[in-house]
């Protein structure tokens, strides 16, 4: 995608102006191992820098755009909203673990239309805007092309931050059975956008995730649509709509297949 539109060069601009700090910040995570307490305040002061940074840059660029930072906000109709994640895998990057992401989205009449999901560490920006497809820095992506769930790999992730967490352990017990029973493999990476850019790429063939907030499913739905998947919970309601639901996502073939299966498990 050679020629970005005005609205992805000011997300990307916006995501790039943090990318230095968070590298810093991150490398120093490791010579604070020895005091959490020290690690929480450091963290805590990271993602108050990027909150910081993204929302200056992007008031800025569009001053009458609304902001939404509580994900219980009721959407004006026919206004436009910024939604960001400062550091979706925090709990990573407080232990040093290479696995997080920083995310942007717009929203208008209560749809996504735009978003980005930036890996910091691998210098992979992951992003769509409604009709024109979904990609990896100037690469198109696609989701796996994989017709079975036999062998395939299932990325779960639930919000720990909920009190509905042991719901969450319920809910995802029948998974790894279904997983078990066709030799696939479950993996728990700990940051939802980077597993929605994942789907997205074909890295993963199934996605599960329940306890998210609106926010958080933001920057996945529009990707993982765009690179030809479906991202929805057990009624076939889009994810965006239906957040808190578990929530699946595959490509067509697959999705029907586990909605099939799961649904009789439920």
């Amino acid at each position: 995608m050679s020629n970005k539109s005005p609205l992805l060069n000011i997300i990307f601009q916006s995501l790039n102006k943090v990318t230095r700090n968070v590298l810093r910040d991150f490398g120093e995570i490791e010579n604070l191992q020895v005091s959490p307490n020290s690690i929480n305040r450091f963290v805590a002061k990271t993602e108050d820098k990027i909150y910081s940074s993204l929302f200056e840059n992007l008031t800025k660029s569009r001053p009458e755009w609304g902001m939404k930072l509580n994900s219980n906000e009721v959407s004006v109709k026919d206004k436009y909203y910024w939604i960001f994640d400062t550091l979706n895998g925090q709990f990573n990057f407080s232990h040093a673990l290479p696995y997080f992401a920083i995310s942007i989205s717009v929203e208008f009449n209560n749809e996504i239309i735009s978003t980005a999901i930036l890996d910091p560490l691998r210098d992979e920006m992951f992003f769509a805007e409604k009709g024109k497809g979904s990609f990896q820095n100037d690469r198109r992506i696609r989701v796996s092309r994989r017709n079975s769930i036999n062998s395939s790999v299932f990325s779960l992730y639930g919000d720990s931050k909920t009190k509905d967490n042991k719901n969450t352990d319920n809910i995802f017990k029948p998974i790894y059975a279904l997983a078990s029973k066709n030799s696939s493999v479950t993996r728990e990476f700990g940051s939802s956008a980077l597993s929605f850019a994942w789907l997205a790429s074909g890295k993963i063939d199934c996605l599960f995730a329940h306890n998210l907030n609106k926010n958080q499913v933001a920057c996945g739905e529009l990707l993982i649509k765009e690179s030809g998947g479906y991202f929805t919970n057990l009624k076939y309601i889009n994810a965006y709509k239906a957040p808190g639901d578990l929530l699946i996502g595959a490509n067509p073939t697959l999705h029907k297949d586990l909605l099939k299966k799961i649904n009789n498990i439920y």
